[in-house]
């Protein structure tokens, strides 16, 4: 790279940006053990808002049957796809028996709640092999501050049987600049190099996104440092003041008792 032009180093690591930011997420898959919570964190930037999607399968499930719901739930958090947001697409007929044949189910129910406050913002229960939306979770309020947009997802299932949780959350700020170029920005107005800044903007937010986040935990972590700290001192100072008072009565005693047999 360091025998390249300018020119081409810079084209390079255009090109480069427009593959990171091209590269769309997937739902994830995690699992949650019956009469026990699976949880796991999420963070919204300040002045965004997100809309998660959940579906619950068995833990048994067939791998084609799973591959066919997670190619789904894919479309439905697409922003140019007909199923943006809105439901599966007519299941197979194969699919369709495979389900039939699992009857041991349990009761699944989700709840999202702010991590620092541990205030319940969402909770709703789930049916299995139907995606369950929830909109607009994050907290109203203008302005940053390090408790808000901090959220933690809980999946519990009561029963049982263990559940396959498939996963993905959309923020609302990224599919609205998708549709928003789709509608204004055409293909031929743009020249590649104009179009490489406009990704590497988007990219250069996520980035921006990620600090924010960044900076709250570091905020988060001191707190936690400082009340473990303040919490170690007064111990300490209380083991001092119990050895000093555990001291007193020693001597107390020992004087009473070596005047009782008259040695002092």
């Amino acid at each position: 790279m360091k025998g390249l032009p300018l020119s081409t180093r810079y084209s390079f690591f255009l090109i480069l940006l427009h593959y990171i930011v091209k590269c769309s997420g997937y739902p994830i898959i995690f699992e949650a053990v019956h009469n026990d919570r699976a949880c796991m964190d999420l963070n919204i930037p300040d002045g965004d808002d997100a809309h998660l999607l959940l579906l619950p399968l068995p833990e048994d499930i067939e791998p084609e049957v799973e591959d066919w719901f997670f190619t789904e739930l894919s479309e439905m958090s697409r922003p140019s796809s007909v199923q943006f947001l809105k439901d599966l697409a007519r299941m197979p007929q194969d699919i369709s028996d495979k389900i039939k044949q699992h009857k041991n189910r349990a009761r699944v129910s989700v709840m999202v709640e702010e991590e620092e406050t541990k205030v319940v913002a969402k909770s709703q229960v789930m049916t299995y092999f139907r995606p369950t939306i929830i909109k607009n979770i994050s907290k109203t309020g203008k302005g940053w501050d390090v408790t808000r947009g901090n959220y933690r997802i809980c999946v519990h299932a009561r029963g049982s049987a263990d559940v396959r949780i498939l996963f993905d959350m959309i923020k609302v700020s990224e599919y609205q600049d998708k549709m928003e170029r789709k509608h204004v920005v055409k293909k031929d107005h743009l020249t590649p190099l104009e179009r490489g800044f406009d990704e590497s903007s988007a990219l250069a937010k996520s980035i921006i996104d990620e600090m924010h986040y960044m900076e709250k935990r570091e905020i988060r972590m001191k707190r936690t440092a400082d009340g473990t700290n303040s919490r170690i001192r007064w111990f300490s100072y209380l083991s001092i003041l119990i050895l000093v008072g555990v001291t007193w009565v020693q001597m107390k005693y020992l004087k009473g008792y070596f005047r009782k047999k008259k040695i002092l």
